[in-house]
């Protein structure tokens, strides 16, 4: 949880224009390149700090669900 508050609550406080998972600056300076899959991922609107939060806690209780099944 440390690291998500590090990595991604911290900054989204910090950049409030931040909208989307790849920057169009980046896109353009690289028009050359073959990357569909990452240009499809550029018009998503970037989740918030709480969903990719709700996500992060979802996976790490189902890995322990696992883990504990498997036991």
């Amino acid at each position: 949880m440390l690291s998500f508050a590090l990595v991604v609550d911290g900054p989204a406080d910090h950049e409030g224009d931040r909208n989307t998972l790849v920057p169009d600056l980046w896109l353009t300076a690289h028009a050359d390149l073959d990357i569909p899959t990452l240009r499809q991922a550029a018009a998503l609107p970037l989740p918030t700090a709480g969903e990719q939060f709700d996500q992060l806690v979802a996976a790490v209780v189902e890995r322990i669900r696992g883990g504990l099944g498997a036991g």
